[in-house]
C-alpha cells in the first residue's frame, strides 16, 4: 500500500517541478521579447520640463505619466519599432517612432511646442505656404496650461494653480493669492487676508501643507490648529493644489479638502533662471508720494518699495538648488466711524463723576422701539505699517533615476504696527 502512495508523491513533485520551469521559460521568453523606452519630455519655449505629461504607445495599452522633473519610463514595451506618444495640455502633440531591443532601455527625449511648424501636401503634390504670422503667448498663459493638465489627470474633485498666473501679489502674501481660487472663503482682518475655508468649513478644518507636510498655526495667542496665511510667503511656491474632496490619506481634520503648495525644484528646468521684480505698494484711498501724519509718531510715506528674487539653478542632472527671497513694507490705513445706538432693554442707572470727570457713563434710560437714540459717535484716525521678509531655498540630489533626497528651508518674519486714535 506504501509504493503507489510514494510513486503518486513522486509523479506531483515531479510535475510541479516541471510546471514551474515551463512558466519561468514561458516568462523569460515574454521578458526577452519586450524593453523599456525611458526619457524626459521638455517645453522647448521656456526650458521648463513638464510633469504629468501624458505618454503613451500607440497600439497597446502601455500608459504613463512624467514626474515632477519631466521624466517617464514606459516598460513592457515590444520589441521593434515603437510609436511613443506625449501628450500635454496647450502643446502640440509629439509621436516618434522608437527602436526598442529585447531586454534593453531605449533613451528618448521629447521636446514640446506650441504652434509648431508644419507643412502638407496636397493631392498633387504641391505644398501650400501661408503667410508669416506669430502666435504669442505669455507666463500666465503657460501656467494656466500647466493647472488646466494636472487637472485633467487628477483622481479627484481637484483644482491646480501656477504661482505666476494671476502676475504680482501683492507683499507675497499666499492669502491673496487664494483670492482668485474657486470655493475659497477669504478672512480679512486688519487689510490683510489671513484665513481661508473650503466651501463654508471652518479654517481649522481646512489643513495647508508645503510639500505635503503639514503647516502649523503661527498665532502666539492660540493653540488652535487654523494656519494664518500672512505669516506664509508666496515667493518660493511653484503652484498651489487644492483638493476639494478628501482621500483615504488625507487627515480627519480635513472635511471639506485641503490645500498643498508645491514648493520650486531645480529639476522643473533645463537651465538657470533668474526672475527679480520692484515695485512701489500703496492703497488706492491713500495714494500719495509725499509724508503725511502717522501711523505712529511724527510724518512717515505711505508709499512704500518691495523687491522679490528666485534662482533656479539645475547643476546638471543629478543636482541642482533654487534661491528665493523678498521684502516689503506696507502702509493700511485703519480709519472708521462708529455709532452707537440706544433702545429697547437700556436700565437707568445714575452715571459716576469724580471732580468733574465722567468715569463711568452708567446705563442709558430704557426707550420704545420707535424712538431710539444715539449715544455714541466715534471717529477713528488709524493707520499700520506691514512689514515682511522672506527667504527659501531648496537643494535636490537624484540618488538615483526615480530616488531623490531633497533639502528645504523656508524663512518668513512679519511685522505689523499700528495705531489707532479715537475721537
Amino acid at each position: 500500500m506504501k509504493t503507489p502512495t510514494l510513486l503518486s508523491s513522486v509523479l506531483r513533485a515531479t510535475f510541479v517541478v516541471a510546471l514551474a520551469a515551463f512558466a519561468a521559460a514561458v516568462s523569460s521568453a515574454q521578458s526577452a521579447a519586450t524593453g523599456t523606452v525611458e526619457g524626459r519630455v521638455l517645453n522647448l519655449r521656456n526650458g521648463e520640463y513638464l510633469e504629468r505629461a501624458r505618454v503613451t504607445v500607440e497600439g497597446t495599452g502601455l500608459e504613463t505619466f512624467t514626474d515632477s522633473s519631466g521624466q517617464y519610463r514606459l516598460t513592457n514595451v515590444p520589441a521593434g519599432p515603437a510609436r511613443v506618444r506625449v501628450f500635454f495640455t496647450g502643446l502640440d502633440v509629439r509621436t516618434e517612432t522608437v527602436a526598442v531591443s529585447a531586454g534593453a532601455t531605449a533613451q528618448r527625449d521629447f521636446n514640446l511646442e506650441a504652434g509648431a511648424r508644419s507643412t502638407r501636401t496636397g493631392s498633387v503634390g504641391d505644398v501650400v505656404e501661408l503667410g508669416k504670422f506669430v502666435v504669442a503667448t505669455s507666463k500666465e498663459m503657460e501656467g494656466a496650461a500647466i493647472a488646466i493638465n494636472e487637472q485633467r489627470f487628477a483622481p479627484n474633485m481637484k483644482n491646480v494653480v501656477s504661482a505666476e498666473e494671476f502676475g504680482a501679489i501683492t507683499d507675497g502674501n499666499v492669502g491673496e493669492f487664494f483670492k482668485y481660487l474657486p470655493g475659497m472663503n477669504i478672512n480679512v482682518a486688519g487689510g490683510e487676508a489671513r484665513q481661508f475655508s473650503i466651501n463654508g468649513v471652518p479654517h481649522a478644518n481646512t489643513p495647508i501643507s508645503i510639500g505635503g507636510f503639514d503647516l502649523s498655526g503661527g498665532n502666539g495667542s492660540t493653540t488652535a490648529r487654523g494656519v494664518q496665511l500672512d505669516q506664509v510667503s508666496l515667493n518660493n511656491i511653484a503652484r498651489i493644489e487644492v483638493l476639494h474632496t478628501p482621500t483615504p490619506e488625507s487627515p480627519g481634520m480635513a472635511l471639506a479638502g485641503s490645500v498643498n503648495m508645491v514648493p520650486r525644484s531645480a529639476f522643473e528646468r533645463s537651465k538657470p533662471v533668474f526672475n527679480y521684480s520692484v515695485y512701489l505698494m500703496m492703497r488706492d484711498n491713500h495714494r500719495t508720494f509725499k509724508k503725511t501724519p502717522g501711523p505712529i509718531h511724527g510724518n512717515s510715506y505711505k508709499t512704500l518699495p518691495g523687491w522679490e528674487m528666485s534662482w533656479v539653478v539645475p547643476v546638471n542632472k543629478r543636482f541642482g538648488f533654487t534661491i528665493s527671497a523678498g521684502n516689503s513694507t506696507q502702509f493700511t490705513p485703519l480709519d472708521s466711524v462708529q455709532t452707537v445706538w440706544r433702545g429697547v432693554g437700556s436700565p437707568t442707572t445714575a452715571p459716576t463723576i469724580v471732580n468733574g470727570v465722567v468715569t463711568n457713563p452708567g446705563n442709558f434710560p430704557d426707550t420704545t422701539p420707535d424712538r431710539p437714540y444715539l449715544t455714541e459717535y466715534s471717529v477713528r484716525d488709524g493707520g499700520k505699517i506691514s512689514r515682511r521678509s522672506s527667504a527659501g531655498m531648496t537643494m535636490d540630489y537624484k540618488l538615483t533615476r526615480n530616488d531623490t533626497l531633497s533639502f528645504g528651508f523656508q524663512y518668513a518674519f512679519s511685522d505689523k504696527r499700528r495705531s489707532n486714535r479715537t475721537i
